[in-house]
């Protein structure tokens, strides 16, 4: 039972991200697998640990005594491995976990307290209480290959084996990599890269790049429009209880325009002289994964050639293969057949790991000068490594072509659905960023719910919309696997 006391009592050359288990999360476990048998199981490693504390770290010899016990206990070599798995995968228990967020963890979001995932395998999480769930979230599509990944795992390992980080103005060998592989999935002419850490980082960075070639200031952001969390990135973002709380909701150098109407994106530059526009091809967080209307796309590319204005692509949830509609559609624009003179991209970029950048036309990214802006960890060799693995594998998977396929399969599934719950309304696919409307809000509480007790790991929402984004991985097993959930979890909606 070597597996086990291992669970119990961490080795630190192996495991130094560990500590040692409590007699709290043993209690848990035991919970988990026995199930209805586990009271008495508990209440005799109580008598043989007497007042050791719930939460305190186990040591080797109070160890050895609850080896000693489970060994002579009579269960079966499968639960003594299941007991054993679930240790390894959290010594934390999961009432201490939350509990440790409530108490240290600063209010900027709402902690999601319903699972506790430890463990991932392709499309689907494991919780501490050892529950499967198929991920319709990725993450904020953050995780499009899976919620783990072994050659990234050893890549990384590789890479900070070696060389860990390194400043953004030194030349390195793992981004020089990265920069041979990269250009077949970039859209024409966009090949500067500036390289940073979160996906709101590189929003205020092409931002900055994008005044220093204009020399203005005045920008065009979208109504329903999500930019990210950090400051700049929050002042183009529409939702004004994001902005208030910093003073950010009365710029004067910001505008919001009525998504795919024209003729308010013309008024605007028109009154305010504007030469730089910043949107979402399809709207993500504020607007329910709703998509561009390829003539608005196309008449604001044609508005900013003749204004001389930048257009800043926000594809951060968008790109690398998320919203394709065909085969080789790595990015949103390349769906609706424009190039942008700046792209944000990030989320799926690294595989799970955090690594976005700005990239730009040559003329473009020549405007910002050296010493005009800079970056300790962008583009650090930990990032450029997994974005190598990340964006070769998505090209040997074909990732696009499973997108337009799966996303096929969503759509006529969700038609059918619809036929049998009249509850469901507009239905909104562009790739696998998929929506429907529920009529409410309880609605798309209730669903979100019950999909999370028949397996589905849902969190999504924007008002009566509840929102997917599977892994762009995701099998057509998968999808039937979600549809048939699904068809569960609407039984009842009104």
């Amino acid at each position: 039972m070597q597996k086990l006391r291992d669970a119990i009592v961490y080795n630190r050359t192996l495991h130094p991200e560990r500590t040692n288990a409590t007699l709290e999360r043993i209690h848990e476990v035991t919970e988990n697998v026995l199930q209805d048998r586990a009271e008495k199981h508990i209440d005799q490693l109580n008598s043989l640990l007497l007042n050791v504390p719930l939460r305190q770290p186990l040591n080797e010899v109070q160890a050895d005594i609850i080896v000693d016990y489970f060994t002579g206990s009579g269960l079966s070599r499968d639960e003594l491995a299941r007991i054993a798995e679930q240790l390894e995968y959290s010594e934390i228990s999961t009432a201490e976990a939350i509990d440790l967020h409530r108490q240290y963890k600063m209010p900027v979001s709402r902690p999601e307290e319903d699972i506790i995932p430890v463990k991932g395998d392709g499309c689907w999480i494991m919780d501490t209480k050892g529950k499967w769930y198929l991920d319709m979230d990725s993450n904020y599509s953050a995780t499009n290959l899976g919620m783990a990944n072994r050659e990234i795992a050893v890549g990384l390992f590789n890479q900070a084996s070696t060389l860990i980080s390194m400043k953004e103005d030194r030349i390195q060998i793992a981004r020089a990599r990265f920069l041979k592989e990269i250009h077949s999935m970039m859209p024409e002419g966009l090949d500067q890269f500036y390289w940073q850490n979160s996906g709101g980082e590189a929003v205020d960075k092409a931002l900055k790049i994008a005044k220093a070639f204009t020399g203005t200031t005045n920008v065009i952001a979208f109504k329903g429009g999500f930019h990210g969390r950090t400051h700049g990135a929050v002042a183009v973002t529409w939702n004004e209880k994001y902005r208030k709380p910093f003073g950010l909701h009365n710029l004067d150098w910001v505008h919001f325009a009525e998504f795919n109407n024209i003729e308010n994106v013309e008024e605007l530059m028109e009154k305010t002289g504007a030469k730089i526009i910043i949107l979402e091809l399809v709207q993500g967080e504020e607007a329910g994964n709703r998509p561009a209307d390829p003539e608005f796309v196309h008449r604001l590319w044609q508005l900013a050639k003749e204004k001389g204005a930048l257009i800043i692509d926000d594809e951060v949830q968008a790109g690398f293969g998320r919203t394709a509609v065909k085969a080789g559609d790595w990015f949103a624009c390349m769906s609706y057949d424009v190039v942008p003179d700046l792209m944000v991209i990030g989320k799926s970029f690294g595989g799970g790991y955090p690594v976005t950048a700005v990239v730009a036309r040559k003329e473009i990214g020549n405007a910002m000068r050296h010493g005009y802006d800079g970056s300790t960890f962008g583009g650090n060799p930990m990032a450029m490594t997994a974005a190598l693995i990340a964006t070769r594998q998505m090209r040997e998977k074909n990732v696009t072509q499973n997108v337009v396929d799966r996303s096929r399969q969503l759509y006529e599934g969700f038609k059918e659905l619809r036929k049998k719950h009249p509850v469901m309304g507009e239905i909104r696919c562009r790739g696998l960023m998929v929506a429907f409307s529920l009529g409410s809000e309880e609605n798309v509480h209730k669903a979100q719910e019950a999909l999370a007790k028949n397996g589905v790991k849902v969190s999504l929402s924007t008002g009566a919309f509840i929102r997917f984004l599977p892994p762009t991985i995701i099998s057509r097993s998968e999808v039937d696997y979600f549809l048939k959930r699904l068809d569960k979890a609407l039984d009842g909606l009104n």
